[in-house]
């Protein structure tokens, strides 16, 4: 293995002397060029590029100059990305496209009925489906044909002509160029790039529908005639395939094992469309979702607090993390329900909901201490969480654990960008505390929820099941009856939990 490592280094960096192995492959080449079909493309002893080649150069450029300033202009791009993959879809993929377009979105909001999320997801995993066939993949091959046009269309003719008349003229085609030979080593690096950029030309290459593809997109002219492009292709392939470029570029750099190759292009348009069109669906999925998120915890909020303003904190609100969202930072995600959770524990447990359970705990007569413990534990857990809360609160003050690094970080972060990922960390641990304690409320909650239902069941029982002595409870309750104040506890704390779990839970725009 040395050897031939050897060799090859050698061939390329050095024994440049006469008879060395170097001298005899350079010596090769210059005859393989002499016989070459295309010799006249280079001068061996002059060591210059012929003007033939800069002739074949300018041909090629006058060619493709109406596709470059056709392929250049972006809207064209777009348009022709979109005409490209539509030209492959069957009728059934295409119906889902127009629904799934915004036209087709608007249209289907203004007769919204509940099913809507459902639908787009369904026409959005139905063109998945549509997507996995095999006209898409003939759609990625007509693509990436555009693209090969596109690069080798926009490559710098001009620049490479000037090499052979420094008066040439961008897009000027009409008066005839005055083109001169050039050196080899001035060129070489052009024709090299120039030859890795050559288009595909192989019998399956479906060239015709491009250019229908063009036509469309022009208003029903032609770019150039699809003839013209034809007969310059063949002649590219004639000249890749004699080999002419490899050898003279290999005898003017002095590196005989040179091996260009053209680089493909491939890139998946049926793929990048799709995961764009699944992500603008999912965006409109999302802002509907959260349309009917936002009603359901409106009606909820006003089935539970009525007109009462629910903000009780003073640091973890919404309106303290605005200084937050004007710098594109994390916010306080949970503050409407940590707030919405203050205001029911001092609004109704605190008050209605304690003053009721000293009635049932406290007087009544349980025939099961485990279910009246049970119901006490939860009342008093979740009365605990009020502690907690506060002192989540006021870490957050400017002298607070919280509250003192947040101040800090956000003087500096307009000039360290670096202090975004700190207060980031910073509020997702505040959020997660947050996000807890609520989490840790509700099942207590509904502990408590759900024994208020089980004694009023017992209320209608004949005999009393739970508590013995109902005659007696009723009389400890001169506001209203008993019975009535269960149900409407047990219902405000249904509705409360609710709110809770639609203030806490993200949206999904998956099915």
């Amino acid at each position: 293995m040395p050897d031939i490592i050897n060799k090859v280094m050698s061939l390329v960096t050095g024994g440049d002397g006469e008879g060395s192995d170097k001298d005899v492959l350079l010596k090769q080449l210059a005859k393989e060029i002499s016989q070459n079909k295309y010799a006249k493309f280079y001068r061996i002893r002059q060591g210059e590029v012929d003007t033939s080649l800069g002739q074949y150069f300018y041909s090629v450029y006058k060619t493709v100059y109406p596709l470059y300033t056709f392929l250049k202009d972006p809207t064209k791009e777009v348009k022709i990305k979109h005409i490209t993959l539509e030209a492959f879809l069957d009728k059934k993929v295409m119906d889902i496209i127009r629904r799934l377009s915004s036209e087709g979105i608007a249209q289907r909001k203004k007769n919204a009925g509940e099913d809507l999320i459902k639908e787009l997801q369904d026409d959005l995993t139905a063109l998945a489906v549509g997507f996995d066939n095999p006209r898409i993949a003939a759609a990625d091959k007509c693509h990436n044909l555009i693209l090969s046009m596109r690069r080798f269309v926009s490559f710098d003719y001009c620049s490479i002509l000037r090499k052979f008349d420094p008066e040439m003229k961008e897009g000027d085609f009409l008066s005839q160029p005055k083109i001169s030979p050039v050196e080899g080593e001035l060129i070489m690096g052009d024709i090299t790039t120039f030859a890795k950029i050559f288009p595909p030309s192989e019998p399956d290459d479906d060239w015709k529908t491009v250019f229908e593809i063009f036509k469309y997109c022009k208003g029903g002219t032609d770019v150039i005639p699809l003839a013209q492009w034809s007969n310059m292709l063949a002649s590219l392939k004639d000249i890749q395939q004699s080999k002419i470029i490899d050898l003279m570029v290999r005898l003017v750099t002095g590196n005989p094992i040179i091996d260009i190759k053209t680089t493909v292009v491939s890139e998946t348009l049926s793929a990048t469309w799709l995961d764009e069109k699944t992500r603008y669906v999912r965006e409109i999925i999302a802002g509907i979702a959260g349309n009917q998120r936002q009603a359901q915890i409106n009606a909820l909020e006003k089935a539970v607090f009525g007109s009462v303003d629910t903000r009780r904190l003073s640091r973890y609100t919404i309106e303290r993390s605005r200084v937050l969202v004007d710098k594109d930072l994390e916010t306080f995600i949970y503050a409407p329900a940590v707030n919405h959770l203050v205001a029911f524990i001092e609004d109704y447990l605190s008050k209605e909901i304690n003053e009721l359970c000293e009635i049932l705990l406290v007087r009544g007569q349980w025939t099961q201490n485990a279910a009246s413990k049970a119901m006490s534990d939860g009342f008093h857990e979740v009365m605990d969480i009020s502690r907690q809360i506060a002192e989540l609160d006021e870490s957050l003050d400017d002298e607070g654990s919280n509250g003192s690094r947040l101040r800090g970080a956000l003087l500096r972060v307009d000039r360290d960008k670096g202090q975004s990922r700190y207060i980031s960390s910073i509020v997702e641990g505040i959020n997660e505390e947050a996000l807890e304690l609520v989490n840790n409320a509700v099942p207590s909650l509904i502990v408590v929820g759900k024994h208020f239902k089980m004694l009023l069941d017992d209320f209608e029982k004949k005999p009393f099941e739970l508590i013995m002595n109902w005659k007696e409870l009723s009389y400890a309750s001169p506001k209203a009856p008993l019975n009535q104040r269960m149900a409407a506890m047990y219902k405000k704390i249904n509705y409360f939990v609710q709110l809770m779990i639609l203030e806490t839970k993200p949206i999904s725009t998956d099915e």
